[in-house]
């Protein structure tokens, strides 16, 4: 009966709801995967010079096979036949991508075999050029004049030229300026490579004829582009080597909307370039990112930071009395320090679900901007840690970006599952009305989480305060509660997975300066997909009393129902100014919803509303 109740009072939803359908959120990265190439995609996709599809295999060739029936893309003809020396192919996304201030991932799946033959028929090792993953400014045609060695990027007049795009070669002829025929590059401005890996070095061969997957990510934080690969045809699964590790700054380098793709080009040797499939995932980020110093990485051709581990030795001359002592103290330290291992690699692999983690604070700089974490400083406490206010002076700015500080209680294993928890939901989320994740620190065995602040605070503390200035007229409610159901019809439709909230409460709704609801504290919120056919998230009770749905209690599940259930609690204390659960209310009907529900029962409509300042339910 009790929840039949709730559900009719919701159907008040519905006029606030409707505001947000009316203005979706627009994307604030691009994401699009292609497991194969064919008729039902080729729209999305723009093919150039030799480039075409084989609508039976689901392949694209960038050069010719002359074994393979394919279509290209522009005129959807049948070309088995078209010569194989000085070919140029070129496949573009059809729409451009935002690639700074962004972070992206892209991975794909390349095939390149040799088909040159010498005089009597035979294959050869003489073979070329090879194939690029490329970020270029226009859609346009490429150059004429840059099959071979230029893989279709540059040519003898622009080689080395201002031109707005790079490139990830995985080149397998040898020209004078390259270091071999089995590498990977990365081209800025020009074909020869300003950083280089021998893949043979990490037991792979381009022009072997195998499938190889490769992964590039971008962190436009840090300023650092990753590339590895592995044979996609292990029978174990794919074994992903670390290539390159470099730091490219693409707003230096290419356009802000650029065109995403592959370029391939043959010259006299020829071989097959093949795509088999196509994942590619960006989010956009601040302005603010731009001006962050990249993060160096270290000198060589190979790729990644190795860490080494030094033992120390022990003096000659410790007591013989102290070896015991000593023994029991290393002991118990390396035990830690395994511990802190795990625990870090257990972190490291819940990072690794983003694809690219928030930035990175040092620990030094939240320290200085928070005032060393200062009561003066303290905005509020909750259940597994404090929040605080801090001023990031980076470079020469004087003044400064204000942002909230999470500090995370020490030894709190549910505060651990929360920082884990914000920075694999909250740091993928983009939208006007949730709380922005600026980024996160583990050092000092602090856990640190860092987010735009909200200078008026948290709605229960205005909404609850007879005395605030200035006071929540209805304009002001009204645009609040809005903003809450914008943000929640994002996480529970519009988002690529459904995210589950599970403790929406006035506390966790902030204010920024215009009054604007931003949703935050994801520590309890859960992923699931769209199409899962039981789309609930099945655990212990949590949330906070008052506003979880009844059914949450005897089902131990939470839903998306339930977060609206949770909505539905906050919109009746935003129109009433009474706390969902009131625990000294002297005429005993401390429940809100019982309330509510009386007085509309009774036809009573004067007792909603809250006489201050004529605000009627």
């Amino acid at each position: 009966m009790l929840k039949r109740r709730i559900y009719a009072l919701m159907a008040l939803l519905p006029v606030l709801i409707c505001t947000s359908y009316a203005q979706r959120p627009s994307g604030n990265g691009t994401s699009f995967s292609f497991s194969n190439f064919g008729q039902n995609n080729s729209q999305q996709l723009i093919y150039m010079g030799n480039a075409s599809f084989s609508a039976a295999r689901g392949y694209i060739d960038l050069t010719p096979d002359p074994n393979a029936t394919t279509h290209a893309a522009s005129s959807n003809r049948t070309a088995p036949n078209l010569a194989l020396q000085n070919c140029i192919g070129r496949v573009l996304y059809r729409n451009p991508v935002t690639v700074w201030p962004a972070s992206f991932t892209t991975t794909f799946t390349l095939l390149v075999r040799n088909i040159t033959t010498n005089a009597a028929g035979a294959p050869t090792n003489f073979n070329g050029d090879g194939v690029a993953f490329i970020i270029v400014p226009n859609k346009e045609r490429y150059l004429p004049d840059s099959h071979g060695s230029f893989l279709g990027l540059f040519s003898s007049d622009t080689n080395g030229n201002t031109t707005g795009q790079l490139a990830i070669e995985f080149d397998t002829f040898k020209n004078e300026f390259d270091p071999d025929n089995n590498h990977v590059g990365i081209d800025i401005e020009g074909i020869k490579s300003n950083a280089t890996a021998n893949m043979g070095e990490h037991g792979m061969f381009i022009r072997a004829g195998r499938p190889i997957t490769v992964r590039v990510t971008y962190d436009g934080w840090t300023k650092n582009l990753q590339i590895s690969a592995g044979y996609a045809d292990n029978t174990s699964g794919i074994r992903s080597e670390s290539l390159l590790n470099r730091t490219v700054e693409l707003q230096k380098t290419v356009p802000r909307s650029a065109y995403v793709g592959f370029s391939a080009a043959t010259g006299l040797s020829y071989e097959v370039h093949r795509i088999l499939d196509w994942n590619f995932s960006s989010l956009s980020l601040p302005e603010s990112s731009l001006n962050l110093s990249p993060v160096g990485t270290p000198g060589g051709s190979g790729g990644g930071v190795k860490v080494g581990v030094v033992a120390g030795s022990v003096s000659a001359g410790v007591a013989v009395v102290g070896i015991a002592t000593w023994l029991v103290y290393k002991t118990m330290k390396r035990k830690r320090k395994a511990a802190v291992t795990r625990a870090r690699e257990s972190f490291s692999g819940e990072l690794a679900m983003i694809g690219s983690a928030p930035h990175r604070f040092p620990y030094k700089q939240l320290l200085a901007a928070t005032k060393n974490f200062s009561d003066t400083e303290l905005l509020g406490t909750g259940g597994f840690g404090s929040v605080y206010r801090g001023n990031l002076k980076v470079g020469g700015d004087e003044e400064g970006q204000w942002l909230a500080v999470k500090r995370i209680s020490a030894g709190s294993k549910q505060g651990e599952r929360e920082f884990v928890s914000e920075i694999t939901t909250i740091g993928r989320l983009r939208h006007r009305n949730l709380v922005q994740l600026q980024g996160w620190c583990h050092e000092q065995n602090d856990l640190l989480l860092v987010y735009d602040y909200m200078p008026n605070g948290s709605l229960d503390k205005i909404l609850f305060d007879r005395t605030a200035d200035p006071p929540l007229n209805w304009r002001r409610r009204h645009r609040i509660l809005c903003g809450l159901a914008s943000a929640l019809l994002y996480l529970h439709e519009e988002w690529e997975q459904r995210v589950v909230h599970r403790d929406v409460k006035p506390s966790n709704v902030m204010l920024d300066a215009e009054f604007n609801a931003r949703l935050g504290d994801f520590g309890l919120a859960r992923l699931i997909e769209h199409d899962d056919t039981n789309p609930a998230v099945t655990t212990r009770l949590a949330g906070t009393p008052g506003y979880v749905a009844p059914e949450c209690g005897y089902t131990g599940k939470a839903t998306a129902e339930s977060d609206v259930f949770s909505f539905g609690i906050v919109l009746l204390e935003v129109a009433t100014g009474r706390r969902a659960v009131e625990r000294k209310s002297p005429l005993g009907d401390g429940n809100l919803v019982d309330w509510v529900w009386g007085k509309y029962s009774e036809g009573d409509g004067r007792e909603l509303r809250r006489s201050q300042i004529g605000i009627r339910f």
